[in-house]
Parts: structure tokens; sequence; C-alpha cells
């Protein structure tokens, strides 16, 4: 069996499009189509619902739902690989736009495009000093106890790539020190008999 990018494919085909290659009966109902399962063949006229604004299908019936390839399969009675490959043989062109909302615009920062800085971290809290970072240094890497959000109750240190854009942040309960001889290779960690 060829390889199918899946994501690829449901890039290309609406779930809307899969339905109609199925031959499905719908009818608008809301934000929804809905019709019978030919499938299941139990739920009645509205047993299976299609959602075109999130790409996904229910079927009421077999109480089974997901995308455009999980759609075949249930209707056909196939396993996905199976669905995948034939819906891929059967739709060439792409599909038409989605009916999602645009993507919002990254707003540039200081740290660069994409993530915004936490402004509200503490940079002196007691738990940084316990954690065993140096305040003053934590001031003007962004790292700081926070006290809200996600990460409240941990020591918020910032993830950065080689350009200083910022790509998140990693939450430290505790940071332990590594052995002595780890740092410096001069140190022997571990003390013991020599040998004559």
């Amino acid at each position: 069996m060829p390889y199918i990018d899946f994501a690829a494919l449901k890039a290309r085909v609406s779930i809307e499009q899969a339905a109609q290659l199925l031959g499905l009966q719908l009818r608008k109902s809301a934000a929804q189509l809905r019709g019978a399962c030919p499938a299941c063949q139990q739920g009645g006229d509205r047993a299976l619902a299609l959602t075109p604004a999130k790409q996904l299908f229910y079927c009421f019936g077999g109480q089974v739902g997901g995308d455009c390839i999980a759609l075949v399969a249930h209707i056909k009675g196939i396993k996905v690989q199976e669905a995948a490959t034939w819906l891929d043989g059967r739709v060439s062109n792409p599909a038409p736009p989605r009916t999602e909302p645009a993507p919002k615009a990254e707003t540039p920062t200081a740290a660069g495009p994409g993530f915004k800085p936490l402004d509200y971290l503490v940079p002196d809290h007691d738990a940084v000093i316990a954690a065993g970072f140096d305040p003053e240094e934590c001031k003007v890497l962004g790292i700081g106890y926070a006290p809200k959000g996600v990460l409240r109750g941990t020591v918020a240190v910032p993830i950065r790539d080689e350009s200083g854009t910022l790509l998140g942040y990693i939450g430290v309960m505790e940071a332990l020190q590594p052995p002595r001889g780890l740092l410096n290779p001069n140190v022997v960690p571990f003390a013991g008999k020599k040998s004559a």
C-alpha cells in the first residue's frame, strides 16, 4: 500500500468533499450538515453530523467520529489506511478554503517575533534563590517566580533560539546542583582508598 501523508491529505480534502465523494445525502442544520448514516442504518435521519468549521464528523448511531479520512473509513467499513488511499485517489485538486478564522498575526516583542515575554515574573523571590539562581542575573535573563498563569508556583526560565527569539518557558520546581566532579574535572567526586 503506498505511503499517504495524512496531514497533507486532510489539508487538500474538506469534510464536505469527502461527504460528496461518498454520495451522502445531507441537509444544512445550523452550523452542521446532518443526515442518515448509511453504514450504521440507525439513529434516524440526523444520526450523521458534519461540522465544516471544525472539519469533523460524528455518527450518533455508531458513536464514532473524526476527520475526513475517518469518515470514509466509517461509511465504507474499511481501515483508515485504505480510506486514505481511496480518498487520495479521488481528489487531485485542492479543497476549497476552509471556513476557519484567519490566524492572529504575531506581535513583535523585545525578544523578537512570536512568544510574548512574561512581564509578571519575580526575579528576587525566595523560590528563585532556593533554586540556586542569582536574582540580579535573573533580572537580565528574564528568569523569575511565576505567581500566576500556567507556570504558577514555579521558577520560569525562558528558552531562546540562537538569534535570541523567545520560544517559550520551562517551569522549574527545584534545581539540583550536579556533582562537583561534573563541574570541575580536577575535583574527584568520590574519594576512596588508593590502591598500592
